[in-house]
Order: structure tokens, then sequence, then C-alpha cells
């Protein structure tokens, strides 16, 4: 798999879990995580709405195998 078509993966894949995370009404907030050791996913971490969450992978991410951030849901409730 060429650079390119990795970096497209990783965009259709996140894309897709994001739109689940959003989808789905137990989810408040989006936290977006990444590897301590690398300052690029530093400039996206945090929580955020929903509907305002940063683009995975990160543009201009230099790690090794790509970027490897990922969504994380914040529930609104964790027992029905």
């Amino acid at each position: 798999m060429s650079v390119s078509e990795h970096i497209a993966y990783k965009t259709r894949q996140q894309s897709q879990a994001l739109e689940r995370l959003q989808a789905n009404e137990r989810v408040e907030l989006v936290r977006v995580a990444g590897p301590e050791d690398c300052s690029t996913a530093q400039t996206v971490q945090g929580v955020y709405s929903k509907f305002e969450v940063p683009v995975l992978p990160v543009e201009g991410c230099s790690r090794e195998g790509g970027c490897i951030c990922n969504y994380e849901p914040v529930l609104k409730e964790i027992y029905p």
C-alpha cells in the first residue's frame, strides 16, 4: 500500500468512526487522543463538541507508520 493509499484508508476509517460517535445519542463530547511523544498529536489532543472535532489523521504528522491519533467517546450516561 502506498503512502497516499494509506492516508486515504486512515481518513475513511476515522471519518466512519466519527460519524458513528456523532450519531450515538449517549455520546456528549469527543476526545481526540494520540501518543504523548508526538508533537503534532499534542496540537489536537483535547475534548471537543461532537460536531467541532478536528479531522484525523492529523495533516503533517511525521510519525513513522503514520498518524495513530483516534477519537474516543465522552458519554452522557454509562448505563441505560
